[in-house]
């Protein structure tokens, strides 16, 4: 294990030099700092305990690193999907738990008990007084629903960038969502074991808490990893339109989901009318101009060319089209690379290079995109087209 932590500290120390080495750093920058740092931290603990036992000291870091690292990492997924991509004076209350768990601990093993050996210190974990058992127990409960209510905040966000963009391959966040998951589970499975302990149903888990702790160390690798590639969120948000974020603050969520249109633009002054005819003038800029085979459109490019505000636009597709803007850009795509791979004489040209052509951006958003709407991979399709 101890092979493991040493492993996990030089290649965090990797990711930090190159974050350190960037030129224009932003603040979830520095956020993916601060998380790095504190899971080095918790690393350099565990070698810490395991070279010379438990102390009281070594365990108030213990506590301290590992209770702050959730928080620390939340903190920098919410700046993520940030409108304005900063820090929040209502996002404090995310270290409240951190906080008072540090405060029991910090009086209690200092000021109260009597844990003056590493024996009585070991004794404190592997068989915790009742109040320390519930408080574990809430901390494990706090990160699990406030992760479920995070999941959320990025289902929200990933429906509000389709109704912005035509390509979301790089600002989608599903690295994000997927570290949240296995952070998830992992706690899930920690409070399970935990509590079977208390129960006294199980009695060993050094494997199984070895196992979750390779597990976390290469999920915070993959957050790393892909925190480094996340330089382009800010163009997105200087797109996003102000009544658009305040329907967000105020709590209406529906704003940006596509598949209850009715209800999201209930407020809307456009009439039926105005609706198709608008739909129409939208089709026709994307038929006769073919703007969708730029990979990079996105909604305001519309509205500037048709002087329309992208809330209308947005509306105009959702009501009419009963589609996100990301769905209904991407369906004229996919329709004109149906009509690339169907000509004989594009055969010599290789899938991806007409994938591109028709305005994808990605071999693996191509493939994933088209089967959705043809149920059959581009190449597939294209066999089948000369097939007698």
């Amino acid at each position: 294990m101890i092979g493991v932590n040493i492993v996990g500290i030089s290649i965090l120390g990797i990711f930090l030099l190159f974050i350190f080495l960037k030129r224009k750093k932003v603040t979830s920058d520095y956020l993916l700092i601060l998380t790095i740092l504190l899971f080095g931290l918790v690393l350099l603990t565990n070698i810490w305990i395991h070279g010379g036992g438990l102390t009281v000291l070594k365990l108030i870091f213990t506590y301290l690193f590992n209770t702050f690292l959730f928080p620390s990492f939340l903190i920098y997924g919410l700046v993520l999907i940030d409108e304005e991509h900063k820090i929040r004076k209502k996002w404090w209350w995310i270290f409240s738990f951190a906080i008072v768990f540090n405060l029991f601990m910090l009086i209690d093993v200092v000021f109260v008990s009597d844990y003056n050996t590493p024996e009585k210190v070991q004794a404190l974990l592997q068989s915790p007084p009742l109040i320390h058992t519930l408080i574990y127990k809430a901390l494990y409960l706090f990160i699990i629903v406030v992760s479920v209510w995070f999941l959320k905040k990025i289902k929200w966000y990933q429906n509000k960038i389709k109704n912005q963009y035509s390509s979301v391959e790089l600002i989608h966040l599903n690295w994000f969502r997927n570290f949240t998951y296995v952070y998830l589970i992992l706690h899930i499975i920690e409070l399970i074991l935990f509590s079977l302990v208390d129960l006294g149903i199980q009695k060993n888990l050094p494997i199984i808490i070895t196992i979750n702790s390779i597990t976390m160390v290469l999920a915070v690798f993959y957050l790393c990893y892909n925190g480094i590639r996340q330089y382009t969120l800010a163009e997105f948000h200087e797109s996003v339109e102000p009544k658009e974020l305040d329907n967000y603050e105020s709590g209406d969520n529906t704003q940006f989901n596509a598949s209850s249109p009715h209800l999201k633009y209930r407020t809307s002054s456009l009439s039926k009318e105005e609706l198709r005819l608008l739909f129409i003038q939208i089709n026709q800029l994307l038929d006769e101009e073919k703007v969708y085979l730029d990979p990079q459109l996105k909604i305001q490019n519309l509205s500037d060319r048709l002087q329309i505000s992208t809330h209308k636009i947005s509306q105009t597709i959702n009501m009419q089209g009963g589609m996100s803007f990301f769905d209904y850009v991407n369906g004229f795509r996919v329709e004109y690379l149906k009509n690339l791979l169907a000509n004989p004489e594009n055969r010599k040209y290789t899938i991806l290079a007409l994938g591109i052509e028709s305005g994808f951006n990605s071999k693996a958003s191509l493939n994933r995109i088209f089967k959705k709407y043809v149920r059959v991979s581009p190449k597939e399709f294209q066999k089948a087209q000369f097939t007698n």
